[in-house]
This record gives structure tokens, C-alpha cells and sequence, in this order.
């Protein structure tokens, strides 16, 4: 693998950083681009809304990392601010974002499920490029497999899933299954609730090739997780529909 992907005496650029920063301009392009034609939201406000979104997404990714396996930080607690190396946990990122991406549409007075419909589908798309710098980097590293396309990670003795790069894919899938849902006339939040679905059903399969330990009835935290967030973005998604359908009867 490649966690450095560039070094020039004591500079170091690393694969993981490198593939974030890259799927985060990629973005702001491509929703500036999207915004143009619509109209909402505005380039001013995209800007803020990636910056809040990457800061409390980061923020609160690299906090569920450190508290699980808060073992490898207790002795050196200056290497919990080296994300650039990896070791960041989707789901804490998520709640994070939330969070802080909520607080935005207060100070903003942006209309919340609009907004999160015109965003998630980009999150998937800066997922892809992240999973792409965890395989360069070499870690959440998948099970151990023996298939044509199994990989060799350094200082493996056992061939294992590319399981990174499997949630490339799909994630990539689900971005571009978002965007083309957007262009329906859903009702606000549905889209967001298609991509809650849509991911933890990712996470959940994949994790399932991941090297990762079982907690429950063969399920990882992850897992149990994904099942969670599952059956809420179903729950919700039937609640906003059926909202929308009583509105359109009156």
C-alpha cells in the first residue's frame, strides 16, 4: 500500500488525507455546479455548509475512534490529532455532522430537510474517495479471503478483502442513485432518508467482510448499528410520505 503518498524531505503528503481533501473539492465543484441550476442553495452557503459539515463530521469520526481503542492513545495522546494517518469511524462522523449541520440551518434559517436532501448524496461521494485512502493506507482491513482479488496488505502473513475498496463502489453506487432521486419531486427529507438507508445497508454487508469482532448473535457494533439506523430511516421515510400524502388530500 501507499500511506505516504508523496515526500519531499520532511514533508509528507499521506494517501488517506490526500483522497478526503480530493473528494471534498470534488464536491464543492460539483454542488456549486448542481446549485447553479437550481438555484438553492446558494455558492456562499455552500462553502459554510462543507465547512461545517467536514469539521463536526472529522471531529466527531475521530472521537469514536479514539474511545474505542483508546489503549493505542493513552500513552502518546498527541497522536489523536494525526487523522491524516487514518483511523476515523463513519458513524461518529455522522452523528457529529448532524449535529453541527443542524445548528447551521438555525443560524442560517435554511430550510433543514431541503437542505440535508441537496447534501447527503455528496457525503456518499466523499465516503467513496475516503475508502479509496483507507486501502492506500492500509487499514480497516477486510477478512482474511482467497479469492483471484484478495490483497496482500504489508506485514499481513494472510491474504485478505479489499473491503475498503468494496464500500467504494457501492458508496459510489449510492451517490449517483441519490442524485438521480433528487430529480424526482420526493417529498423534503425523503432523499436523506433513502441515503441513512441506503448506507447502513452498505456498512452492514460490508462488515460482514471486515476483519472485526462479533459482539452479539455474530454481529459487530457496526452491525448493530446499521440495523439501528436502518430501521429509523424506514420508519421515517413512511412517516414523511404519509405527511406528504395527507397534505396533498386536503
Amino acid at each position: 500500500m501507499w500511506p505516504v503518498i508523496f515526500q519531499w524531505g520532511s514533508i509528507q503528503v499521506y494517501s488517506f488525507g490526500l483522497m478526503v481533501a480530493a473528494g471534498v473539492l470534488v464536491s464543492i465543484f460539483l454542488m456549486g455546479r448542481e446549485a447553479d441550476k437550481t438555484r438553492f442553495p446558494t455558492k456562499d452557503q455552500i462553502f459554510d455548509l462543507v465547512f461545517f459539515t467536514v469539521l463536526s463530521g472529522f471531529a466527531g469520526a475521530r472521537l469514536l475512534y479514539v474511545m474505542e481503542n483508546w489503549a493505542d492513545y493513552r500513552m502518546n495522546p498527541l497522536l489523536i490529532f494525526a487523522f491524516w494517518e487514518g483511523g476515523l469511524i463513519f458513524y461518529g462522523g455522522l452523528i457529529a455532522s448532524l449535529a453541527g449541520l443542524f445548528l447551521f440551518f438555525k443560524l442560517r434559517q435554511l430550510p433543514p430537510l431541503k437542505t440535508l436532501d441537496f447534501l447527503v448524496p455528496y457525503v456518499a461521494l466523499c465516503h467513496t474517495f475516503g475508502r479509496v485512502g483507507c486501502f492506500l493506507n492500509g487499514c480497516c482491513l477486510g477478512d482474511v479471503c482467497r479469492f483471484v482479488w484478495a490483497v496482500r496488505f504489508p506485514g499481513e502473513s494472510v491474504s485478505r478483502h479489499p473491503a475498503q475498496l468494496y464500500e467504494a463502489v457501492l458508496d459510489l453506487g449510492l451517490f449517483l442513485v441519490l442524485q438521480k432521486a433528487k430529480k424526482k419531486t420526493y417529498p423534503a427529507g425523503f432523499v436523506s432518508c433513502a441515503y441513512f438507508a441506503g448506507y447502513a445497508l452498505i456498512r452492514f454487508v460490508v462488515e460482514s467482510v471486515r476483519r472485526s469482532n462479533p459482539v452479539l448473535f455474530y454481529l459487530t457494533h457496526n452491525q448493530w448499528l446499521s440495523i439501528l439506523i436502518l430501521a429509523l430511516s424506514l420508519a421515517a421515510a413512511v412517516f414523511i410520505w404519509r405527511k406528504s400524502a395527507r397534505k396533498q388530500a386536503l
